[in-house]
């Protein structure tokens, strides 16, 4: 019993048993999708056929998904009071600011389908480069404050990376990313910000979410580059709403994706997000398009790899539960993506500064501990 063949023929539950349902539900919250699969049952018709129990549960998904939508939205106008609106610092006034709402922040505030259901307070935003500074000072007086790094750390993230350190707010504990590009600057595959600012959507107000092929994108590296696993079952079910609805939507959109990916640099992350789409949730494409991104899939051994790992660490891990062969699959996978993210004359030395932060750690709470 697995989680993505649910989503991708549902009919099959109308004979399921108790038993299969609490499995569904188990791999469900494992998943972090429960608000998504009681969208998802009450949509496809299938409230009927599940145990009264389950029924109450999805219910309550339900309800924390709004909850937590609401909690999100006004997340969201806190950001943009505190940039845009009276408590904004005067670094940052007369100041043109393009904040873009990024991943669940912006599927929420723009009522996207693959955004109903969707639990997620936390917020991540994308802004220019050079305007960093302000926005980050105009946050601090607002009230987000940048999580305790070390002097390591601090370099890593705002000389390498794509964003600067999570900041968190001191009163509702919310994390908040802010990016100024979608992939680390160190990376084998970079993408010039500029031309993602280029194709912004304005949503309302002062606040912009990606172009709808640059969102798909965006999806494409955060699950295939960053190497974030924790999700990966939600972000390629997002993955598949975005295909199918920006294609309704649009008919040449999948021509039009393409060749954003080939001006972004992003066309092997596409492939994958392709080919995945199809093999586990049937996502469905045109024979020419598939044959148009062939060239694009990579070499054998690297591409054959994916085929088999990706699959794998694709099921929601539930504690006790997980095989040697998905537990495998998932290092390498996060090995990948970090030799994606640094070349290795700064991936080496990296790898070892953060093991000993991380021995240094468990030392200082050893000892509070003996304390």
């Amino acid at each position: 019993m697995f989680i993505l063949p649910f989503f991708r023929d549902p009919a099959q539950a109308r004979t399921w048993t108790f038993r299969e349902w609490e499995r569904l539900f188990q791999l469900a919250r494992a998943a972090r999708l429960m608000g998504t699969l009681a969208v998802f049952i009450r949509e496809n018709g299938l409230s009927e056929f599940v145990p009264e129990k389950g029924r109450w549960m999805l219910q309550s998904a339900e309800i924390k998904a709004q909850r937590g939508r609401r909690q999100s939205l006004w997340e969201i106008e806190c950001i943009r009071r505190a940039l845009f609106g009276k408590c904004h610092v005067e670094t940052a006034k007369n100041t043109e600011i393009p904040i873009v709402l990024l991943k669940g922040a912006a599927y929420q505030a723009a009522d996207l389908p693959w955004g109903r259901g969707r639990v997620s307070v936390d917020v991540d935003i994308l802004t220019p480069l050079e305007t960093l500074p302000q926005v980050e000072a105009a946050l601090t007086v607002a009230g987000w404050i940048p999580e305790k790094k070390s002097e390591y750390d601090e370099h890593f993230y705002r000389d390498w990376m794509h964003e600067i350190p999570p900041m968190v707010h001191l009163d509702r504990r919310t994390t908040l990313d802010v990016h100024h590009t979608i992939l680390p600057r160190t990376g084998k595959l970079t993408v010039d910000a500029a031309l993602l600012f280029e194709e912004i959507v304005h949503l309302r107000d002062d606040l912009y979410i990606l172009s709808p092929r640059d969102m798909l994108l965006h999806s494409t590296v955060h699950l295939f580059q960053d190497g974030e696993l924790e999700n990966c079952a939600r972000d390629l079910l997002d993955l598949d709403a975005m295909f199918r609805h920006f294609s309704k939507q649009d008919p040449d959109f999948l021509e039009k994706l393409l060749a954003r990916a080939r001006q972004l640099r992003l066309t092997r992350p596409l492939y994958h997000a392709v080919t995945f789409c199809r093999r586990l949730l049937g996502t469905p494409f045109p024979e020419t398009f598939l044959r148009s991104i062939r060239p694009f899939r990579g070499s054998f051994v690297p591409r054959n790899l994916m085929l088999l790992f990706v699959p794998l660490s694709m099921e929601p891990e539930i504690s006790g539960e997980e095989t040697r062969c998905s537990s495998f699959a998932r290092f390498c996978l996060y090995v990948r993506s970090h030799f994606l993210r640094m070349p290795l004359r700064l991936l080496i030395p990296h790898l070892w500064t953060k093991y000993w932060q991380r021995k240094k750690e468990r030392k200082e709470k050893l000892l509070l501990n003996e304390e």
